[in-house]
């Protein structure tokens, strides 16, 4: 055990994605590392947290809502719809990664499988995501010379394709530890 002076300095958020600048924090007092925080730091934090958040705003067709729900009960029954971002942030983040798969979403937006009328309810899909998530689907659209709703559309014929459409999803039990994670 040892020593800890609160005082005000800044914190970077756990995750990498942003700062609290001049914030009350617990220090340590031997290696000066913030081990504690507050309760009257919190607005502060979550005023941060708030600005470091970027949003992403897509008009789908309801199906592809259904779908994302579908995936998602089908990797957990428990998983909430919260669950969906985490999805798509695994897809996003992983069709980022490697061009052929930019290349291979570019021909699922392309395709006709998934396909709705006109007639068809739209819904919209709200997200807050990180600085990094939303540089990934920046390089997705730009790579794949899309916009973002199409992106996400394509995304999702991509969850369709892995997770709603086989018997048995290839890398269900990698989805089902996610889905552990994110449920906390």
């Amino acid at each position: 055990m040892t020593d800890t002076t609160f005082r005000y300095c800044d914190v970077p958020f756990s995750d990498g994605s942003g700062m609290v600048s001049n914030v009350l924090a617990g220090v340590c007092d031997q290696c000066g590392t913030v081990v504690a925080l507050p309760a009257q730091s919190t607005p502060a934090v979550k005023a941060a947290r708030e600005t470091a958040m970027k949003p992403i705003e897509v008009n789908l067709p309801a199906p592809f809502i259904e779908i994302l729900d579908l995936a998602a009960f089908r990797i957990d029954p428990m998983a909430t719809t919260e669950f969906r971002k985490k999805l798509l942030a695994y897809y996003i983040h992983r069709s980022a990664e490697d061009p052929k798969s930019i290349a291979a979403l570019a021909g699922f937006i392309d395709s006709e499988e998934l396909s709705v009328g006109s007639d068809v309810p739209r819904r919209r899909l709200s997200l807050k995501v990180t600085p990094r998530l939303f540089k990934e689907i920046e390089v997705i659209t730009a790579t794949a010379k899309r916009n973002r709703t199409d992106v996400i559309k394509g995304i999702v014929a991509q969850i369709h394709h892995d997770i709603v459409e086989p018997e048995v999803p290839r890398n269900l039990d990698e989805l089902q530890r996610l889905a552990a994670v994110a449920a906390g």
